[in-house]
């Protein structure tokens, strides 16, 4: 059976938004009022600042705070900061899948990050014969700050399998390489575009879409999943594109002192 093949994929999203104040005798006041505004934006803060919709960022949240996470009513995400700079998770979905995974944070300085993952765990524990097991280690560098920032990172993930899978093997590895970029809009309104690329079959999965901020504890995530992969049913190369809608609901429960 043929590895998946893609040709390219470039997901790109331009949105400005400018304010424009007129003053024909004091210049200094429209510049003091452009920074009041500018500043008045971050006033409002992000809650949900360590991944994209499908993608990571660097950053860890805080000592003893909660995350808890939500996509597509399928798949749920518990994060606890063991310390500022390094959490646990895990993770679990409507077909079985158990697993945990630690991060740790490594701060340059304010602007950049760079963050080390390892996760383990199974796949389908609710099938009846059936053993998938995960592992996998991943980095990630993050340039920005909670509102605006944008991401790069690679990982490595290995499967091991009592069933046939990916081109009837039952033990594979992948390697990706994943990207992130979060742009804030409004006070409460983010726009994100991610994605990860699979080097060894060739495959795409990204996401695009809005972030609402609700209060300042929650966020809600609407978007399109766009995919390409290779129909490996016949030996051509025939690039099959779809696009999934994508939704996530994010929640961070912050300690109290």
């Amino acid at each position: 059976m043929k590895l998946l093949h893609l040709v390219g994929f470039t997901l790109s999203v331009f949105l400005t938004a400018s304010v424009y104040a007129q003053d024909d005798y004091v210049i200094t006041d429209k510049k003091n009022a452009n920074a009041s505004l500018k500043k008045d934006i971050y006033t409002v803060p992000n809650p949900d600042y360590t991944s994209y919709f499908i993608s990571p960022t660097a950053y860890t949240i805080t000592k003893r705070d909660f995350r808890i996470a939500n996509n597509d009513l399928l798949f749920l995400k518990l994060t606890y900061g063991l310390t500022s700079n390094t959490n646990i998770s895990l993770n679990t979905s409507l077909f079985g899948s158990l697993i945990g995974s630690l991060k740790h944070q490594l701060k340059v300085d304010e602007e950049k990050s760079i963050a080390l993952s390892t996760s383990f765990g199974e796949f389908f524990m609710t099938l009846k014969d059936t053993s998938v097991m995960f592992s996998g280690v991943d980095a990630c560098f993050t340039l920005g700050n909670h509102q605006n920032n944008l991401s790069f990172g690679t990982g490595f993930w290995f499967i091991n399998s009592n069933i046939e899978m990916i081109q009837n093997k039952k033990q594979f590895y992948a390697h990706s390489i994943n990207f992130g970029i979060q742009s804030q809009l409004a006070k409460k309104i983010y726009v994100m575009v991610d994605g990860y690329y699979f080097t060894n079959y060739s495959m795409f999965a990204g996401a695009a879409g809005l972030k609402f901020i609700i209060k300042t504890r929650y966020a809600l995530n609407l978007g399109v999943m766009p995919m390409l992969r290779n129909d490996i049913r016949n030996n051509r190369y025939d690039i099959k594109p779809f696009v999934l809608p994508v939704a996530s609901f994010r929640m961070l429960i912050e300690r109290r002192d």
